[in-house]
């Protein structure tokens, strides 16, 4: 007797379960089928997903603030997300970390607290600045839990950095950190050209930075500066900028912080539209693969790369002609999802349904003029930013290791003192 197969559950069964697991489920749900994959990504769904399941997800948005009296610069960060996906006024992960000295920024260069990488597993990577001195931090601002950082081993200053969340149970993660030494504000042993970038990456597992490969770069090429990491496809991209020309370049690494394959360019625009170059442009993820958007005659456009072939494919142009009419001047900033695009202006953060044209504004308290935002995703679960073999020490303690010279030193001291007491 031949068995017959189990009929498929209709889709929005499927979906009604899907909103009610976990947040580590969803992106395993991801990788089933494409229907799953589409579901995951409706418009409905993050709204709902939080709100069964308890979760956040929006984009963490900062801007550097410069007071005139004093010549001393603040960052200002703030969450942002739709309505139904930001939890409640005790949930909403406004709180950074605290650092344990607190000193205030007496120069320019000083900054009580920043982001600087963001991950959708819930976690922020954080520097502090001091006199020149920059302090790592790892930490859950939904759970209000943070974690200080050994100080990474090259002292040069910081270009991009990358957070990648490897597994959720138990947590491993790691940083990728590209620095450069066109300012150099420590000594450091080993000398850089102009035009090379040191490559450092925390492993969470090991809990301390290795360096990896230098990246060079000619002459004419540079990172864009404020415009976030984008990690996708299971790979970290990086906008770079070309002088002089209109080339601009994408660079790939892999978790190792390795490039894996040649730099590509960004699509070519029509130079009679663009006169030969994108306003307002940016890399995205859109759907887990890399996206690049730009503002265009009809609003904006979205390009997909597609890894196969090594190309970019225009996935669609969206018609921004609503959000004009209620903002002055809105810059496309992502997606939330496959039919929401993100927009800013100078005071608010706007989601657009590119289906049914609705606008969702969020007003920006502090964030004026914002310079860089991170995409985040978090449940409200506290977790160990520690992994339990990690060979840690406590976070109130200096985190910098002796050096060699130090070592020497003191056995110089102590070789001296016993010649002169034995003399004595």
């Amino acid at each position: 007797m031949a068995s017959s197969s189990n009929p498929p559950l209709p889709s929005d069964i499927i979906f009604k379960i899907l909103t009610q697991t976990s947040l580590r489920t969803v992106d395993t749900c991801k990788a089933v089928n494409k229907e799953w994959r589409d579901l995951i990504y409706e418009s409905s769904f993050m709204p709902q997903f939080c709100a069964r399941s308890k979760n956040i997800s929006g984009y963490f948005v900062q801007s550097l603030v410069k007071h005139r009296l004093d010549d001393v610069s603040e960052v200002f960060a703030e969450f942002v997300s739709m309505d139904g996906c930001s939890g409640n006024n005790t949930t909403t992960p406004f709180r950074l970390p605290i650092d344990d000295e607190q000193v205030k920024p007496r120069r320019n260069y000083d900054f009580r607290m920043k982001i600087v990488a963001s991950s959708m597993q819930g976690l922020l990577c954080c520097v502090r600045t001091l006199r020149y001195n920059d302090r790592y931090y790892i930490c859950k601002p939904s759970t209000k839990q943070w974690f200080k950082l050994p100080n990474p081993k090259t002292r040069y200053s910081t270009v991009k950095v990358a957070l990648i969340v490897l597994r959720s149970i138990p947590l491993h993660f790691k940083i990728i950190r590209l620095s450069s030494p066109s300012i150099l504000y420590h000594h450091s042993g080993k000398k850089l050209g102009l035009h090379c970038y040191c490559s450092e990456v925390f492993d969470s597992e090991r809990w301390e930075w290795r360096q990896g490969k230098d990246l060079l770069f000619p002459r004419e090429l540079y990172f864009d500066w404020f415009p976030p990491v984008v990690n996708a496809n299971g790979l970290i991209y990086f906008k770079l900028n070309q002088r002089d020309n209109q080339d601009h370049k994408v660079m790939a690494l892999n978790y190792n912080g390795e490039e894996i394959f040649p730099r590509f360019s960004l699509p070519k625009p029509p130079f009679d539209e663009y006169q030969g170059y994108y306003p307002f442009n940016q890399l995205v993820e859109y759907k887990g693969k890399l996206g690049f958007t730009h503002l265009s005659p009809k609003g904006m456009k979205l390009w997909i790369f597609e890894n196969r072939n090594y190309h970019w494919e225009l996935k669609t142009e969206v018609d921004t002609e609503a959000v004009k009419a209620v903002t002055s001047f809105p810059i496309p900033k992502g997606f939330f999802n496959e039919h929401i695009a993100l927009l800013l202006d100078s005071y608010e953060a706007i989601f657009y349904d590119l289906q049914d044209k609705s606008i969702n504004k969020v007003k920006l308290n502090k964030c004026h003029d914002v310079q860089e935002i991170f995409p985040f995703r978090s449940d409200l679960e506290p977790v160990d930013l520690r992994m339990p073999t990690a060979n840690t020490i406590s976070t109130t303690k200096s985190l910098y290791r002796p050096s060699y010279t130090c070592f020497t030193l003191l056995l110089f001291i102590l070789l001296f003192g016993i010649l002169w007491f034995s003399h004595g």
